[in-house]
């Protein structure tokens, strides 16, 4: 696993239902959006044997292909069926396709919209990574470790015992982990056996703070791209 060479995917599917345009729509100053930004920031990685852009809509083809062409010619793109594009696909479908991207090597899937998760982050992953793959995982997976008090549709404590102690504090209730999807690993090897992005033996790679703030609806991305303006106002860079 030392030397395998990771290949980034980022998936990039046409017709976005709750946020219109959303790869491809300027973004802090990006004028093809996050898009742009996310090629940006993985181009900052040396780590990476490719980037991978797998799309159906032929505004990300364009771009990403000329992107290739001017910045980076590890950038390729690849065109995914529309059968594998529609909101409608099960996700187990896409990935399952994914994993026939390469024959070797390890995948780091990570999305457009994550904005703030940039090219230190992604180093930081590749190399817990190799860690985790020398000490016997199988795949790597972000994760959001949350002491909060969570309750379930009955109206009682899901994951502390309120007759212990009503109110405990929060550092002392039992954590959960939230899937961020900020981004995963596993080899495309791993990705056919088990059909999956996660394998059994996955690593949790705990991430919090704006890393792993993402763009799911349009007042998410008013906000991130006000957040981003304001970093750079301030000198910080998103790359």
């Amino acid at each position: 696993m030392e030397t395998d060479p990771i290949v980034a995917v980022v998936p990039c599917r046409a017709g976005s239902e709750r946020v219109a345009n959303k790869n491809t729509r300027p973004f802090a100053g990006f004028d093809r959006g996050l898009l742009e930004l996310k090629l940006t920031q993985l181009a900052a990685v040396e780590e990476l044997a490719e980037i991978i852009v797998s799309t159906n809509d032929p505004v990300v083809s364009e771009y990403a292909a000329r992107f290739s062409t001017e910045q980076d010619q590890r950038v390729t793109v690849v065109q995914r069926p529309d059968e594998l594009g529609r909101s409608s696909t099960p996700m187990s479908e896409f990935i399952q396709y994914l994993g026939r991207l390469r024959e070797d090597g390890t995948m780091l899937m990570t999305h457009v919209t994550h904005p703030l998760l940039a090219a230190a982050g992604f180093r930081d992953l590749i190399s817990r990574w190799r860690t985790a793959a020398a000490d016997g995982h199988d795949s790597l997976l972000t994760v959001t470790k949350l002491h909060a008090f969570l309750w379930d549709a009955d109206g009682k404590p899901f994951n502390y015992d309120a007759a212990a102690e009503k109110w405990p504090r929060s550092q002392d209730i039992p954590p959960l982990f939230e899937v961020n999807h900020a981004a995963y690993l596993i080899p495309f090897r791993r990705v056919r056996e088990v059909g999956d992005r996660v394998g059994e033996r996955p690593f949790m790679h705990e991430m919090s703070g704006e890393a792993v703030m993402d763009i799911d609806w349009e007042d998410q991305f008013q906000l991130l791209n006000d957040l981003a303006n304001a970093k750079q106002m301030r000198g910080l860079s998103l790359i």
